[in-house]
């Protein structure tokens, strides 16, 4: 769970990474800017209390980016490796409830 700053920093950096790096739609590698996930960075940011599974994580990805930009393209099963990946990243960092 995000509790600081700090914290609040730290999972915004986590989750930036790995949704440029997953570039949905393939933004990013057409010339998007850097910022042009951050409105959906940050709303993955405010659910990261929410995780507790890599299940979680996909769930979160999924909501977000089907609000963000409709629901094709981004069924729940295509989010699960970057789900996964999420999930693994914030608990190494200690930031999801109870690590």
């Amino acid at each position: 769970m995000v509790r600081s700053l700090v914290e609040w920093k730290l999972a915004t950096k986590i989750v930036g990474d790995i949704v440029r790096e997953w570039d949905p739609y393939s933004l990013m590698s057409l010339g998007a800017p850097h910022d042009e996930f951050d409105v959906e960075i940050a709303a993955v940011v405010k659910e990261v209390g929410r995780i507790r599974s890599a299940a979680d994580a996909t769930v979160v990805l999924n909501r977000v980016f089907s609000g963000a930009f409709g629901d094709d393209g981004f069924p729940r099963e295509d989010c699960a490796d970057v789900g996964a990946k999420l999930f693994e990243k914030l608990n190494d960092a200690n930031l999801l409830k109870g690590g």
